[in-house]
């Protein structure tokens, strides 16, 4: 372990560290891994302040890289010969006395916090997987499970700790640096490194139903019309959720339609078996159904672990907002999934997935009271383009670029309305414009305020104002 010029007793990882530094480059996507230079782990905040100040003062400064999670299919969270503050020892969760709040570190994956929630017998809005990084998360936006009943990650924030790109360690709220507390709900990690969040707690909501619905893709059409025509999506409460997706599950890898629902409060399964009877005695005839009850979100959010523990490593994940279920939009992608599946066993594993999350708490909230600009009724869907050989990773990134940007264009075509990008599922190549609409003059403004100098350059880049 090589010995730098920083303060503090930091652990420093590199090339030369072998094995120990090979794992630290390690993320959920092998597209996600860059060389680093230097891997830091700080142990307590005062530490970070004393890398930033170390990276800055280097000839030329390095790039500085923050990794919470590591589960963005990007390399926001990895660097090519810059340091990667890895927040893997801070990752802390604390519930209040009162059991009203709990404040989560930088570092903490969403299973860390479910652990605690479920030995307590309360909840928080967070990610479907355990793996994901609480931070990346909650910054961009954070649609989870318990969003249509208690909005979005953002909007369950109470308050949050930032080292500024300075070294200044800030406290921030709606009463304390508000202009920061606004940017970073929405804004990403543009504005400092949020190194603890502090969360509203809700009561418990399981048992929750949830399992697998599928259907092959020659039900899709019958689908849709449960969806929409039938306006199961109109009558649904915001206790009950889906994701479907279009995928080829093996052993017949025949194109099919997989919906996993996640139903709240379903003590005995009567309310799954209510609110899922369109879907199993409807019009569309299931393949396979297995619905269950599991007891919390950390069960949950361990559903997919048999499934992702087998799919192709290169994994590049990009998503858009729609507005509706427009059978037009739908049935298109399914062709042009279809056609680029069929034949091809590089790219056989990727998928689309779309969600159906009830949107009445996430519109509850104005476009301007965070910095995410999206809160007219939406969803949102995300294609991932997984690739087992080489050759073939460009082919599925090329394949996830022009659905989402179909699915953009198109939703826009048949409603009216440009949703743009979220910021969660982008790759850093759009424009800033299209992420943050209306709320992007204000962030460049918060962006020379509080990173003037562009410290923060990974993601998707806010151009201080004085530079636009």
């Amino acid at each position: 372990m090589e010995t730098l010029a920083i303060q503090g007793e930091i652990e420093i990882l590199t090339v030369e560290s072998g094995d120990a530094y090979a794992a630290a480059l390690r993320r959920n996507s092998d597209l996600s891994v860059l060389p680093a230079k230097y891997v830091v782990y700080p142990a307590v905040y005062e530490d970070i302040s004393s890398i930033i100040a170390f990276a800055l003062t280097q000839s030329p400064p390095l790039e500085i890289a923050v990794k919470g999670g590591g589960a963005h299919s990007s390399t926001w969270a990895s660097s090519n010969g810059g340091i990667v503050i890895d927040l893997g020892k801070l990752k802390k969760v604390t519930l209040f006395e009162d059991g009203q709040y709990i404040t989560v570190q930088g570092g903490a994956l969403w299973g860390d916090v479910y652990e605690v929630t479920a030995r307590e017998h309360v909840d928080v809005v967070g990610s479907p997987l355990w793996f994901v990084g609480v931070g990346g998360f909650t910054l961009g936006g954070g649609y989870g499970p318990l969003s249509g009943q208690y909005g979005l990650a953002i909007d369950n924030m109470i308050s949050a700790t930032v080292v500024l790109a300075d070294g200044r360690i800030v406290k921030t709220n709606r009463e304390e640096e508000p202009d920061l507390f606004w940017a970073i709900r929405g804004g990403g990690g543009q504005f400092g490194i949020v190194v603890d969040i502090t969360f509203k707690v809700h009561s418990a909501v399981g048992p929750i139903g949830c399992g697998i619905i599928s259907y092959p893709g020659s039900e899709l059409d019958q689908l849709l019309k449960i969806i929409g025509v039938c306006d199961w999506n109109r009558i649904m409460t915001p206790q009950e959720r889906f994701t479907m997706s279009f995928s080829r599950p093996a052993p017949h890898f025949k194109p099919s339609i997989v919906i996993l629902p996640t139903i709240l409060h379903d003590q005995d399964g009567s309310k799954s078996r209510e609110v899922l009877r369109p879907f199993r005695e409807g019009s569309a005839n299931p393949s396979f159904y297995n619905i269950g009850q599991v007891p919390n979100m950390l069960a949950v959010s361990h559903s997919a672990d048999v499934a992702l523990s087998t799919a192709p490593r290169s994994l590049v994940i990009r998503g858009t907002l729609f507005s509706d279920f427009f059978p037009e939009l739908l049935l298109t992608v399914w062709e042009k999934w279809v056609e680029f599946t069929e034949g091809n066993e590089d790219v056989r594993a990727s998928t689309v997935l779309w969600d159906l999350t009830h949107p009445r708490s996430i519109t509850g909230v104005s476009s301007a009271d965070t910095a995410l600009p999206v809160r007219s009724p939406h969803y949102w869907m995300a294609v991932q383009g997984r690739s087992t050989t080489a050759i073939s990773i460009k082919t599925a990134q090329e394949f996830a670029t022009s659905v989402v940007s179909f699915v953009r264009s198109k939703n826009t075509e048949l409603s009216g309305k440009d949703l743009g990008w979220f910021l969660n599922l982008t790759q850093g190549d759009e424009s800033a414009e299209d992420v943050f609409g209306t709320n992007l003059p204000r962030l460049s403004k918060l962006k020379a305020k509080y990173d003037p100098k562009k410290v923060w350059s990974k993601g998707l880049v806010i151009d201080p104002a004085e530079l636009t």
